[in-house]
C-alpha cells in the first residue's frame, strides 16, 4: 500500500532538475576551463622562460656632445632592428637586448672610447657592437673589443685601418680608399671634369681621402691643379685666401673632410663667387650637412649611402617603419646601423650565438655572389673586413639628396664590355669594368583601375607616366610592360629644356597587367596590384629607373575599388633579368644573362569585409537553428531531425553560392565545411539523445542534451578564432 502510494515523476518534475543540473554542469565547465588556462598561461610562461636566451648589441656612439645628433640617428637605427627581430622572432628563442655606451667622440680625443668599450664588453652577454661614429675612436677601442674576441660592426668608421688592423672587425660603409678611387674616376668619367682642385682638413680622415684620390687620379693620367690643406678643429676662411684665384678657375672641388667642415668651405667659397661643382665622401651625404648648409647645399654632389629613390621594396618598407616609429625619415647612418644589427642577425641565424663563430663566419663573405641582402644594396667585404658594397652619388635638389643624373654600375660581362666599350662609355675602375649609367626619373600616377578580376589574375589600370632624363647618352625613350600589355599609349607631352638639359616625356597609358593574386584568406585576404615597367631600348642595362617621386600620398587620390580599400601605394625600383646574346657567335655562342632596371608600382588592396559579413549572416541564422535542436523536446524528436537536415542541406546551397572559383580551399570554404560538422553533430546527437530517450533512459538522454548545449557553442566559437584570427 505504501509502494503504491510513491508517485513517479513527470516530464514538469525533472524539468527543475534539469536546470539544476544544467547550471551545476556549466559551472562546472567555466572552473575547469578557467583552471586549464591558468594552468597552461603558468606553464608556457615557465617553458618559454626556460627557452629564451637573451644577448646583448652594444652602441657606441657619440650620444651627447657635439655630434649627439649623429649619435640619436645610430641608435634610432639599431633600437628599430632589435625591435623588429625580436617581435617578429626571427631568432626564435634568442631576444637582443641593447646596451649603450656614449663615448663623447668627436673629431679629436678618443679617451671616451675606450672607456665606453670597457663598460660594454664587462657584460658576458654582450654578442656584438655597432659603432663607432669615427674612425679614431673605431681605432682606439678596437684592441679591447679584440681582446674580449666581439665582432665589431663599423656603421659609419671609412679608415681602412678599422678592418686591415683588426680580424673581427666589418664595416657596413665602404672605406676611404674604395670611396676615393669611385669618386676621383666619377669625377673624370661620370662627370666630365678635367680641372680639379681638392680641399682637404688635416685631420686622419681628410688626409686619408686626399691620399687616395690624388693617387687613383694620376693612375688615371690625370692629376688635381691645387691640393689645399685647412684646420679641422675650427675652419679659418683665410686658411682658403691664398687660394681662392685657382679655385675660381677650377671646374670641381673635391672636399675630403667631415660634413661640419664641408658646410663652412662651401658657404664661404660659394660667397666669394666661387662656380665649381664640389663633391664629397659620405660624411656629406646626408641630412645633417643639408641642415647646416641650406641654400649653399643645392647641387653639390657626395657619397649618399641612402637614396631611397635607387632602392627597392624592403628600402621603402624599412623608411615608412621609421617614420612611423621616429616620426621622422631616416638617414644613412641610421640605415647603417639598422642594417649592422641585421649583419649580426644573419651571423647568428647560421652558426648561432657564438662570438668567435660569428667573426668567422662573416669574414668568409667576400664574394659578391655570396654578399647578404640589404636595404640598400647586397653586403660582401674584401679580404680585411671593409665593405664592397655598391656606391652611389647623390645630388642636393630642392633641398634633399637625389641620384645623380649618371651613376657607375659594374658590368656582368667583360667580354661584352669590350665589344661595346665606346657605346657603353666603360672603363676600369679598381681591376674591374664600370659603365656610366644614365638615371631616368620615372613617375606614374594611377587615374583609374578599371577592373580587376583576381581569380582571372589580372586587372586593367589607367595611369600618367612621365620619364625625365639627361639625352647625353639616350635621345630616345620608351617603355615596355613586365608581366602585361599597352592596350592604348598616347604622348601627352614631349620636349627638351635646355636650362636643365633634360628631356621630357609623358603618356596617357591604359594597360593590362598580370599577375598572382593568393585567395586562400579570403574573404579577408589582402592583394598587391603590380605595374612594372622597363625601358624599351637597345641596350636596357645602360639605363636606370628611379622613382620621381618619393612620396605620391599628396597626389594620389582614392581609386573607389568598391569591394577594396585603397590601402597603400609603394614606388621603387628593381632588376629584371633577361637572357641577351641568345649563343651570337659574335660573343663565342655564350648566353649573357643581362639584368635592366624595373620601375615598380605597387597598390596594396585590402578586401572589405563588411559586405561579405552580411552575405554570411544567413550562415549564422542556420547555425543558431542547428544549436535550437537540443533545446526542441523528446516528444517532438521528428522535428528536431527536420530542422538538422533542413539546416545542413541549405548550408551546403548557401556555399555553394558563395564559392570562389578556385582549385584551392580558401578560408571561407573551411568554415563552411566545418559548419556541416557542426551540424551534423547536432544530428548525431539528436540521433543518439532519442535513442535513449525511447529506451526510457530519459535523465541520460536530458544529460546528453545539456552536455551538447555547453560544447556546441565552445566549439564553434573555437573554431571561429582558429580560422579567423
Amino acid at each position: 500500500m505504501a509502494d503504491s502510494m510513491i508517485q513517479q515523476p513527470t516530464d514538469s518534475d525533472t524539468r527543475p532538475a534539469a536546470g539544476r543540473r544544467f547550471k551545476s554542469a556549466l559551472l562546472v565547465l567555466v572552473g575547469v576551463l578557467v583552471v586549464v588556462v591558468v594552468v597552461w598561461g603558468v606553464l608556457s610562461s615557465r617553458m618559454m622562460a626556460g627557452k629564451k636566451n637573451t644577448f646583448y648589441i652594444g652602441l657606441a656612439a657619440p650620444l651627447t656632445g657635439q655630434f649627439s645628433e649623429v649619435g640619436l640617428s645610430m641608435r634610432r637605427g639599431v633600437e628599430l632592428a632589435i625591435n623588429e627581430i625580436n617581435q617578429n622572432k626571427e631568432l626564435g628563442d634568442i631576444t637582443f637586448k641593447l646596451a649603450m655606451a656614449d663615448d663623447q667622440s668627436g673629431q679629436s680625443g678618443e679617451h671616451r672610447a675606450v672607456e665606453a668599450a670597457k663598460e660594454l664588453t664587462a657584460n658576458s652577454q654582450l654578442l656584438a657592437v655597432v659603432g663607432h661614429y669615427f674612425s679614431g675612436p673605431t681605432l682606439a677601442a678596437s684592441p679591447i673589443y679584440q681582446e674580449f674576441q666581439v665582432p665589431l660592426i663599423a656603421p659609419t668608421a671609412t679608415n681602412p685601418a678599422v678592418t686591415a688592423k683588426f680580424p673581427g672587425n666589418f664595416s657596413i660603409i665602404p672605406d676611404d680608399y674604395y670611396q676615393s678611387v669611385f669618386l676621383a674616376n666619377y669625377v673624370l668619367y661620370g662627370l666630365m671634369r678635367q680641372k680639379i682642385a681638392v680641399v682637404h682638413t688635416n685631420t686622419p680622415y681628410g688626409k686619408s681621402l686626399t691620399e687616395f684620390f690624388v693617387r687613383e687620379l694620376e693612375i688615371q693620367g690625370s692629376q688635381p691643379d691645387s691640393v689645399i690643406q685647412v684646420e679641422g678643429s675650427a675652419f679659418k676662411p683665410e686658411d682658403l685666401l691664398p687660394s681662392l684665384k685657382n679655385l675660381m678657375e677650377v671646374e670641381i672641388i673635391f672636399l675630403a673632410m667631415n660634413y661640419s667642415n664641408a658646410v663652412h668651405v662651401v658657404k664661404w667659397l660659394k660667397d666669394k663667387g666661387v662656380t665649381a661643382d664640389f663633391i664629397g665622401g659620405e660624411s656629406m651625404g646626408g641630412p645633417h650637412f643639408i641642415r647646416g648648409a641650406g641654400i649653399y647645399a643645392e647641387n653639390v654632389y657626395a657619397v649618399t649611402p641612402y637614396l631611397p629613390n635607387l632602392l627597392g621594396e624592403n628600402a621603402r618598407r624599412y623608411e615608412a617603419n621609421f617614420v612611423q616609429t621616429y616620426q621622422t625619415n631616416p638617414d644613412w647612418v641610421a640605415t647603417h646601423s639598422y642594417e649592422a644589427v641585421r649583419l649580426v642577425a644573419h651571423a647568428v641565424r647560421h652558426v648561432g650565438a657564438e662570438r668567435s663563430s660569428m667573426r668567422q663566419f662573416l669574414s668568409k663573405i667576400i664574394r659578391e655572389e655570396d654578399a647578404i641582402d640589404s636595404i640598400s644594396g647586397p653586403i660582401y667585404f674584401d679580404s680585411t673586413g671593409s665593405s664592397r658594397k655598391h656606391i652611389a652619388i647623390g645630388e642636393v635638389k630642392g633641398g634633399r639628396f637625389v641620384p645623380a643624373r649618371f651613376q657607375f654600375t659594374y658590368a656582368k660581362y667583360p667580354e661584352l664590355v669590350k665589344v661595346r666599350k665606346e657605346s657603353t662609355r666603360a672603363f676600369k675602375m679598381d681591376g674591374r669594368f664600370v659603365k656610366r649609367t644614365t638615371v631616368v626619373f620615372t613617375g606614374l600616377h594611377v587615374n583609374e583601375i578599371k577592373s580587376f578580376d583576381p581569380v582571372a589574375g589580372n586587372f586593367v589600370a589607367d595611369f600618367l607616366l612621365w620619364f625625365r632624363w639627361d639625352p647625353d647618352q639616350n635621345e630616345k625613350l620608351n617603355f615596355e610592360m613586365t608581366y602585361g600589355k599597352v592596350l592604348a599609349a598616347a604622348i601627352r607631352e614631349k620636349y627638351y629644356d635646355k636650362l636643365t638639359n633634360n628631356n621630357f616625356i609623358s603618356y596617357d597609358v591604359s594597360a593590362q597587367l598580370d599577375g598572382v593574386f593568393p585567395l586562400k584568406e579570403y574573404p579577408f585576404d589582402q592583394q598587391v596590384l603590380k605595374i612594372r615597367i622597363k625601358p624599351k631600348v637597345k641596350n636596357k642595362e645602360d639605363l636606370i629607373l628611379v622613382t620621381d617621386i618619393s612620396d605620391d600620398s599628396f597626389l594620389r587620390k582614392d581609386l573607389g575599388l568598391k569591394a577594396w580599400k585603397d590601402k597603400q601605394h609603394l614606388q621603387f625600383t628593381s632588376e629584371n633579368e633577361g637572357i641577351w646574346s641568345y649563343r651570337n657567335p659574335k660573343y663565342n655562342t655564350k648566353l649573357f644573362q643581362l639584368n635592366n632596371s624595373q620601375f615598380n608600382y605597387n597598390i596594396l588592396l585590402e578586401r572589405k569585409t563588411d559586405q561579405y559579413i552580411i552575405k554570411l549572416l544567413p550562415l549564422l541564422v542556420l547555425v543558431l537553428l542547428a544549436y535550437a535542436m537540443f533545446f526542441i523536446n523528446f516528444e517532438y524528436t521528428a522535428s528536431r531531425f527536420t530542422v538538422g537536415v533542413t539546416t545542413l542541406l541549405s548550408s551546403m546551397s548557401f556555399h555553394n553560392v558563395n564559392k570562389v572559383d578556385v582549385g584551392y580551399l580558401v578560408r571561407i570554404d573551411t568554415f563552411f565545411t566545418t559548419t556541416y560538422y557542426f551540424i551534423f553533430f547536432a544530428i548525431i546527437e539528436t540521433v543518439i539523445a532519442s535513442a535513449l530517450h525511447i529506451k526510457g533512459k530519459r535523465p541520460l538522454a536530458a544529460q546528453l542534451d545539456i552536455a551538447a548545449i555547453i560544447v556546441y557553442p565552445v566549439l564553434m566559437i573555437s573554431m571561429a578564432v582558429v580560422l579567423f584570427n
